[in-house]
């Protein structure tokens, strides 16, 4: 819920709340963060290796979603697990925010360079 009233967060507010330490944790961790999508129903994050000592998606996805976790006021669902393969070796995860603002962070990591056999 918002502090200025009693209605819940849009997906794009909770976008703005949070895009700048996303993008800051994705730097930390060597990675360009980018934004796709209209931001109606989710927040679709891309996310690309920009240093050749990039993190592994694996901690890249964990600490993204630790940026956020506990912003809402509860623990966010989800597993830090991928949910699979997607094409050009991109793989995926959904952190789910609690129903009260009914949005979620849909994040895709492209593989870095020593992924790639």
């Amino acid at each position: 819920m918002s502090e200025s009233n009693s209605r819940p967060l849009t997906v794009r507010e909770v976008f703005e709340q949070h895009i700048e330490r996303l993008r800051q944790v994705a730097r930390e961790h060597g990675y360009a963060l980018a934004v796709h999508g209209s931001l109606e129903r989710d927040i679709d994050l891309l996310a690309a290796p920009w240093v050749e000592e990039a993190s592994d998606a694996d901690t890249l996805a964990i600490a993204l979603r630790d940026a956020v976790h506990g912003a809402f006021g509860t623990t966010l669902e989800g597993d830090p697990q991928p949910e699979g393969l997607r094409p050009h070796g991109r793989r995926s995860w959904a952190f789910i925010t609690p129903e009260s603002t009914h949005t979620y962070f849909d994040l895709s990591v492209m593989p870095r360079s020593s992924d790639v056999k």
